[in-house]
């Protein structure tokens, strides 16, 4: 089975607590659309763990770039110290303590893993992108010559200007999965009933993120069924198809 999740945020005695109640095993493989650090109680020990499986994926997140924008090279417009400032404000305390305590070695093959981690996947007619997709002003024949145009900022950091508005594709097949916005955000800022914390979607769109670092739950999308599973904040397991 191919599995999807995001935004972990740290949560890693709960992540594995979602692996054994999906039976993730060897023959599976599950993506990460990004931000599996900060926040939660155990960024780097989640990031390591994912580091070490040959079997999952992690994506460039807005949170992985503003760990590498701290602890490797500063690309962003901030200076270095607004950089941090906005870091530790939002949620990369404890990744920072943990990151400082790690050797070396250990810190190098973090930076450098990071480094390498796409800015999205496209499986089949599936985009996987962090925060959004935009086809405005973009001509393609292709989703790889569609994602090729992205802006790197806008795939990572961008919210109601991806899903404030519908997202025209000349495949009515092709769907994007994404991350980085709380669903519960998302219903807010369309005027929708705020109902629920499940994933969010509308015709072509789902939002994975479904605030587990906030009180809301933590999701797993089965790609081979559209269905699933989902840990609340109070432990209780459940699947929906």
């Amino acid at each position: 089975m191919i599995y999807l999740t995001s935004d972990i945020h740290g949560c890693f005695k709960q992540f594995k607590q979602m692996l054994d109640y999906i039976h993730f095993g060897p023959e599976d493989f599950l993506y990460i659309i990004g931000d599996a650090v900060d926040r939660g109680e155990e960024p780097v020990p989640l990031l390591q763990f994912i580091m070490e499986q040959p079997n999952m994926e992690l994506l460039m997140g807005n949170h992985e770039q503003g760990f590498l924008w701290n602890v490797d090279v500063n690309t962003s417009s901030l200076s270095d110290r607004e950089v941090r400032r906005f870091w530790l404000e939002h949620g990369g305390r404890e990744t920072y303590i943990q990151y400082m305590e790690l050797l070396e070695k250990e810190q190098k093959a973090i930076v450098d893993y990071l480094r390498e981690r796409p800015m999205y996947k496209i499986l089949g007619k599936n985009i996987l992108v962090h925060a959004g997709v935009f086809t405005e002003g973009i001509r393609y024949h292709s989703l790889e010559e569609l994602m090729k145009q992205q802006q790197p900022f806008k795939m990572l950091w961008e919210q109601k200007a991806f899903y404030g508005r519908p997202l025209p594709l000349k495949d009515p097949e092709v769907r994007v999965f994404f991350g980085h916005t709380f669903s519960l955000i998302i219903r807010d800022d369309r005027g929708e009933p705020l109902d629920s914390t499940e994933v969010w979607r509308d015709e072509n769109r789902i939002g994975l993120d479904c605030g587990y670092a906030f009180g809301g739950k933590m999701a797993f999308y089965c790609l081979d069924d559209d269905s699933v599973y989902y840990l609340t904040s109070s432990g209780q397991f459940y699947r929906k198809v």
